[in-house]
């Protein structure tokens, strides 16, 4: 009777093994998630040029960024500020910026207000616009009005950093 037993419960672990078991000696691929870029840092300082219907500047962004939220400063400058131009002066401009990153677009909201240590303190300008960013280089388009100035049409800047 016990052979019969143990040969029963040989036959009933032997019946259940095919089923715990894979039918292919290969291993089972661990399961595949979609690649995804790694999101851009633009923290730190940019500089490069730009030039809009008035006239080309120098540009300094200084830019932090804390998720898809880019804040800072930015500094335009004339390309030559002793050429006794309207752009000589007009084109001095320390204000803020603002924007949201969304994969290599970057918006952007650049605000100027009166006051300041600018040869044109009573000028507010807003320009606002979108830029194309990797990780060493930003251009962008722009435009806006300035009080003093009128409408700015045509703006584009170029920056890279170290």
């Amino acid at each position: 009777m016990r052979a019969i037993a143990v040969a029963l419960a040989g036959a009933l672990v032997a019946a259940s093994l095919p089923a715990c078991r894979s039918t292919s000696l290969a291993p089972t691929p661990l399961a595949q998630t979609p690649s995804s870029t790694a999101a851009l840092n633009i923290s730190g300082t940019w500089n490069g040029t730009g030039s809009d219907s008035f006239s080309q500047e120098l540009v300094t962004w200084v830019l932090t960024q804390s998720g898809t939220s880019v804040t800072g400063t930015v500094d335009f400058r004339p390309v030559d500020p002793s050429d006794g131009s309207c752009a000589s002066c007009h084109k001095v401009k320390k204000g803020t910026f603002a924007g949201t990153l969304s994969g290599t677009t970057l918006s952007v909201a650049m605000k100027f207000p009166a006051g300041g240590d600018v040869p044109t303190p009573i000028c507010v300008a807003d320009l606002n616009g979108t830029a194309t960013v990797d990780d060493r280089r930003i251009t962008a388009t722009y435009t806006g009005a300035d009080t003093c100035e009128g409408l700015f049409a045509d703006g584009k800047i170029d920056l890279s950093r170290p």
